[in-house]
Formats: structure tokens, C-alpha cells, sequence
């Protein structure tokens, strides 16, 4: 689940990260290991929102050079302690042995927006002894930790004065080649806490002071390459030599590709380079500009000799290169292309010395974190479906057979789940999208069911929450309804400072989900008059403006902020003015740009609003949230705005996702259903609720029961 919460916003760019944030505060963490159950027989039953927040993941995996083990990293939220547990595990690859687990793994790693990020653990090249980046206690530095393959405590293995941030191992497992970033020296820190800080383009404002005075102490550390000498135990700072081949000089490839992109007519800007290892070649990743023929936002790589003269691409039919490998050797390059479809990637391997490249495996199932051992024989893997999780698996090169190793999470197989079942169109943008149908488990044809659709990435990978994982689709569809996991399509490509074309970004979707939701109407599986609609970030976006420009939908949840607002503009900061510019939303939202706003602000259209509309959101963003909330209070419609603290973007304290599962399951079961839960605890939501619809049908002069209720049609 996690490779799609980081597609949303590493790839998109919709959503400026903090520079280097980690959260206001540190999520619980309980050292004990993650434990993993053997598999055991059950009665079936429905899906819970506890199984879906107690999920085991995986958070990192890597085979061993000989080919005979696999390490990997397991993640689990835990309720009752309101944080997280993590563990170290090896299996053999024969699958004949059940896994042993080597102790903790040691806090999350957050990103910027409050995901945990997996990395692979590094295996020494005698295949005995593994390396993984930790920390046992928020006030403790990130340091490499050893473990055995066999056992016995972990010791810390580097002592570097400041957080390691990125490892690796050389070939001979002598050294570790480490980014060491310095923590911030205390008079600067005493500095900035007690004096004024001068308002600044780099600030955003509208997540308050606590992240802007984080990220502003992030800002003045400083990073140096340090070398730990294995067999002699120091630490030093690395050579000139050493640091060129720990973290390549991007600039050098990127004024490269600038000299052959002026006479190719192209525009690109390096992203990632990963060099062979014997030094020969290169594999270079590029985002590629408007010039792009496609019209579809694409990220290209190429295969690039040293000397420059050779310039290979490697996937010129795919959208973007998923993920990526070479062979011990440095004479093949395997990588993963993906079509931005949903659909499992095409695994494919080049042939430096051939210059070829064919399939390496074709994928049935979503496969992810690719491990491949030093012969090339097996490769390690994660895989999942629409209606299992992801499991540990290895894929035997020599006879392109696939077998499981590990099963995370064998509760769910007693776990009735609903299938999924793909949809897609085009709408008359000319833009593609697609979805996935899951229908109530004890679905009978013919019969409409109230729907809800989420926003707005999907695949064929394990649907837990959409994007963002909040919005729990399974136990959705556990409680009756129908649900569409939608996809809005490949991001296109827009004309800078061009208005009318950026809006296509949200008028499009809009479009698309009419389409969708008009199908399911005329199969006869929905109640075009019980439509629902949940989003974060981008899907947040979408929610704000279809409701605000359809009425296709009667009830809404949005984690916010969707920000595209005036008010927001004015504490947006300078990185947003750039994007907002970039829209054809330059300047003073009241100057020339006034009538392009008001054809885009949700805020602006409030009276039109037809939905009702939950706002799920974090501390650091709600004040974006104000001008909607706002004016559909003041017009008597029903909005309720829960504010969650010490949270990001991604929202990763158990217990706010847990409640927020709940709160969203319980509001479309009141707007759509007409149903209450029982639960004692939740008396004081429905009296709230209760009170939101009175006041909404007295505003519209309307005493009509509330299950004749209609919005207007599509």
C-alpha cells in the first residue's frame, strides 16, 4: 500500500513537501518485535476497520548474495498504544522453513508527509550478517545496525555525530559509505527561538509554527560522507573519490542531457541516476516538459555509456520506471515499467552488450521491492491483489516460476472480501480513467445500492483506504455499499500560465466520475440518488470541485487541504504562488486573475454545493480548509470539520485513522442509508447530525421526510 501513497505525491508535484519534516511529534513506538501468526482455521466473517488499521506490511526486503535467504522489514500499527511496532525477518528461499525473526527493526522511517518508507536491508557479501538503518528512541541518532542471519543480538555498528540518512555497503562488505546529516548546532537553534524570523517565499505559513520552525532548524543542517572502516572499527569522513561514488554528481548528467536535449528539441530534468557497478554505465531517470508529443506527463529512462556516446531508451512505451536493478556485474539492467494503469508492471531486462531488452517475468499479480541475488538466479519480491495483502514471494529466474514465502497477515484468508472488478472509459476531454468495482458481499443482482467512490489512485494491488488510506474500501462495501476505487488517469501535460487548460486538471476528473458513476446507474447496480464521494490530497481537489460544479453526488468526505482557494493564496508562501502562476493564477486573487478563481474556488460556489461534506484534516493544514468550511456554515448546509493534532499530510497516529475509518463509514451510512450505529459512544455524532440535516431542509424551506430527499440529476 505504501508505493501508491508515495506515487501520489512524489510523482504528481501537487503537493509541496516539507523540506525534510518528520512529523511535530514522534508517534508512539514499542520496541517488541511485530510478531507473525501461523496460519489457522476460522469461520469466515466480514472485514473489520481494526483488521484493515492492524494490517502487517512490508516495509523493505532484500535476498541474500548467495540466493538463499531473504530479509525483510514487517510494519504494524498498534490501537492500544496508539503507535507503531516493526520487525527484522529472514526466510529461506526454498520456502520450506518458516521465518525467524531477528528482534525490531526500530522505528518508522517517516517521509516529509508522515509516510513510512521502506528500506531494504543490506546484506554483508558473505551472505552471514545484515546492515539496516535504525533508531530505538526518538531522542537516539539513525545509525547502522548488524544483525546475524542466525541470531543473537543487534549491535549498532556506526557512531557517527549526526543521523544517517543514506547507506550503502562497498563490494568487499569493508566499508560503510554513509550521508550523515549534523544535527543543528544548539546556538543556532537558541537562535531562531528567540529572536523574529523574517517572513520568507520558502515558508508555508498555512501549516503554523511549529512545522515552519522544524523545517526552519532542518533547513541550517548540514550533511557530510562519512566512511566506517569495518575490519579496523573508524569512522572518518569520506574521500573525494569515495564520495563521487557513493551519490553521483546529478548536475554533471544533467548538463549532459541539456547539450543533447537542445539539438534533440527536448527539455528534461534529471531526477535519479544509478551507476553499474563496474562503473561503466549508467542509468539515468528524466521528467520530461510540455515538448513531450505524448501530451502525458511522463518520466523517461536511459541507459548511458561513460564516454557519452551510447544513449539507449528503456522504456519508451511506458509512462514511468517503477523500480530498478543491476546485475552484480554491471552487464544487465533490469527495471520494472509501469503504463500508469492500475496493472501489474512489465518486468524487463537490457542487455548492455546487445543493447536488447526483453521480458524477464510477466507478472500476474502486483509485484514490488525487487531484490535480486548476486547469479541472478532469484529474485525477491513482494505481491499482492485487489483481495490479498502483500506477502513475501521469490521469483526462480531459471524456470520463471513465482512462490509465496511468507504470508504477512494470514488472518485475512477467513476474512470474506469483496472481488474487484475494472471499469474504465474515456471522457470527452478525451482523457482516460478507470476504477475498480467492489460490490456489498452479499450483493443480489438487480437490487441498487447506495455507492461510494474514492479517489484518487487504484489498482490491482490490495485496496485498503484509497489514497491517503482513510477511506476503508472493503469495509465499505462490508456495510452495503457499493464502492468505485477510482482512478482520475494519467496526469497530462498543461500549457504554463495557461488557465482554461489547467482546469482541465479538475474539470476532467469531474467529467470522468459522472461517466463512471452514470454506468453503474445504467446497469442497474447503483441508486443514482444515494452517491457519495471521498478524497485526499489531489482526490481532495476533485472532491471540492465536483461537488462545487455536479450533482451527481449527495454526500462527500475530504481530507484536506484542497487549497485551491484565494484565501489560501494569501498564506501560501512563494512556492505556491510559483505553482499558482504556473495555472494562470498570477498575483492579487482579487487583480486580473479574480474571474479564473471563481471559476475554480469551491468557496465561490458554496451556494451551489448540494453534498454534504466531512473534512477530515491535520493541524498543519486546517486553516486551508476555513473558507470552505466557513461558507457553508454560514449557508446552513451541512460541514463538519475535524481537526487532528500533531499530524502531516499523511495522518499516521493509529488512533486518528482508526476514528477517521470509522467517522467516514458512519457518514455515509447517515447521508446515504439513513442508518445510525448503535454504539453508545457515537450518541453525541448522530445528535449532530441530526441537527446539520434540520437546519439544511429548514434552510431549503423543505419539510419533505428525509428518504424522499433528492438532488437534481446528472
Amino acid at each position: 500500500m505504501r508505493m501508491r501513497w508515495l506515487w501520489v505525491c512524489a510523482l504528481t508535484g501537487l503537493v509541496p513537501a516539507n523540506v525534510g519534516a518528520q512529523g511535530q511529534t514522534e508517534v508512539a513506538f514499542d520496541p517488541t518485535p511485530v510478531t507473525l501468526p501461523r496460519s489457522e482455521s476460522g469461520a469466515p466473517r466480514l472485514v473489520t476497520t481494526k483488521d484493515l488499521l492492524a494490517l502487517r506490511e512490508s516495509y523493505g526486503l532484500s535476498i541474500s548474495p548467495d540466493g538463499n535467504w531473504v530479509a525483510f522489514v514487517v510494519g504494524q500499527a498498534d490501537y492500544d498504544s496508539n503507535g507503531y511496532r516493526s520487525g527484522l525477518y529472514v526466510v529461506r528461499t526454498s520456502g520450506k522453513e518458516t521465518p525467524v525473526c531477528l528482534g525490531s527493526a526500530g522505528m518508522p522511517h517517516w517521509t516529509a508527509i508522515n509516510e513510512w518508507e521502506g528500506e531494504k536491508p543490506q546484506w554483508s557479501n558473505d551472505s552471514r550478517h545484515i546492515f539496516y538503518r535504525i533508531r530505538m528512541r526518538a531522542k537516539d541518532l539513525w545509525q547502522v545496525w548488524l544483525w546475524d542471519r542466525e541470531g543473537g543480538t543487534a549491535q549498532a555498528v556506526t557512531h557517527v555525530p549526526g543521523d544517517v540518512v543514506k547507506y550503502e555497503l562497498d563490494s568487499a562488505s569493508q566499508k560503510v559509505v554513509m550521508k550523515v546529516e549534523l544535527p543543528t548546532a544548539q546556538e543556532t537553534e537558541k537562535e531562531v527561538l528567540e529572536q523574529g524570523i523574517l517572513y520568507d517565499g520558502k515558508m508555508q505559513p498555512w501549516e503554523g509554527m511549529p512545522p515552519l520552525i522544524k523545517n526552519l532548524l532542518q533547513s541550517k543542517r548540514n550533511s557530510e560522507t562519512w566512511v566506517h572502516e569495518v575490519a579496523r572499527g573508524i569512522e572518518r569522513r569520506a574521500t573525494d573519490a569515495e564520495k563521487e561514488a557513493f551519490e553521483p554528481d546529478i548536475k554533471q548528467f544533467q548538463e549532459k542531457f541539456d547539450d543533447e536535449s537542445h539539438v534533440r528539441g527536448e527539455k528534461c530534468e534529471v531526477q535519479s541516476v544509478a551507476v553499474a557497478p563496474d562503473r561503466r554505465n549508467a542509468a539515468i531517470f528524466c521528467r520530461y516538459d510540455e515538448n513531450d508529443p505524448s501530451g502525458i506527463i511522463r518520466w523517461k529512462a536511459f541507459l548511458v555509456s561513460k564516454d557519452g556516446k551510447r544513449r539507449v531508451e528503456l522504456a519508451p512505451e511506458s509512462r514511468f520506471v517503477a523500480d530498478y536493478w543491476w546485475s552484480s556485474d554491471g552487464r544487465s539492467f533490469y527495471f520494472a515499467a509501469s503504463q500508469g494503469d492500475g496493472r501489474p508492471r512489465t518486468m524487463k531486462v537490457f542487455d548492455v552488450a546487445s543493447a536488447k531488452i526483453r521480458e524477464s517475468y510477466r507478472a500476474t499479480e502486483v509485484l514490488g521491492d525487487f531484490s535480486m541475488d548476486a547469479a541472478g538466479r532469484w529474485i525477491a519480491c513482494t505481491q499482492e491483489t485487489n483481495t490479498s495483502p502483500a506477502r513475501i514471494a521469490v521469483i526462480n529466474q531459471s524456470d520463471g516460476t513465482l512462490r509465496t514465502l511468507v504470508d504477512l497477515n494470514p488472518e485475512f484468508q477467513h476474512i470474506r472480501l469483496s472481488p474487484a472488478e475494472r471499469i474504465s472509459g474515456v471522457n470527452h476531454y478525451g482523457e482516460e480513467w478507470f476504477g475498480h468495482v467492489v460490490k456489498p458481499n452479499d450483493y443480489e443482482p438487480g437490487k441498487r445500492y447506495p455507492l461510494i467512490v474514492t479517489l484518487y489512485r487504484s489498482g490491482d494491488y490490495f485496496l485498503i483506504g484509497a489514497t491517503g488510506n482513510e477511506y476503508p474500501i472493503q469495509a465499505f462495501a462490508a456495510h452495503g455499499f457499493v464502492v468505485l476505487s477510482f482512478d482520475i488517469g494519467r496526469h497530462r501535460l498543461r500549457k504554463a500560465g495557461n488557465f482554461e487548460d489547467y482546469l482541465i486538471d479538475w474539470a476532467s476528473p469531474t467529467a470522468s466520475l459522472e461517466m463512471a458513476v452514470q454506468s453503474l446507474v445504467d446497469e442497474g447496480i447503483v441508486d443514482a440518488t444515494k452517491v457519495g464521494l471521498a478524497g485526499l490530497s489531489h482526490g481532495a481537489e476533485v472532491v471540492e470541485y465536483t461537488i462545487s460544479h455536479s450533482h451527481a453526488f449527495r454526500a462527500a468526505v475530504e481530507s484536506g487541504p484542497a487549497a485551491r482557494d484565494p484565501y489560501f493564496y494569501y498564506m501560501a508562501g512563494g512556492k505556491w504562488h510559483e505553482i499558482f502562476a504556473k495555472w494562470g493564477l498570477p498575483g492579487w486573487p482579487e487583480g486580473d486573475s479574480s474571474k479564473s478563481w471563481e471559476k475554480l474556488a469551491a468557496s465561490l460556489h458554496a451556494n451551489e454545493i448540494e453534498s454534504s461534506l466531512l473534512i477530515n484534516t491535520a493541524d498543519s493544514e486546517f486553516i486551508a480548509c476555513l473558507s470552505l468550511y466557513t461558507s457553508l456554515e454560514q449557508l446552513n448546509k451541512p460541514v463538519e470539520l475535524h481537526i487532528y493534532a500533531d499530524e502531516l499530510h499523511i495522518k499516521n497516529q493509529p488512533r486518528h485513522r482508526f476514528e477517521i475509518y470509522e467517522r467516514n463509514i458512519d457518514w455515509f451510512r447517515f447521508w446515504l442509508k439513513v442508518e445510525e450505529d448503535s454504539s453508545p459512544e457515537k450518541k453525541e455524532q448522530y445528535l449532530r447530525w441530526e441537527k446539520l440535516r434540520d437546519i439544511w431542509f429548514d434552510s431549503q424551506r423543505s419539510r419533505s421526510s428525509f428518504t424522499t430527499y433528492r438532488p437534481k440529476p446528472f
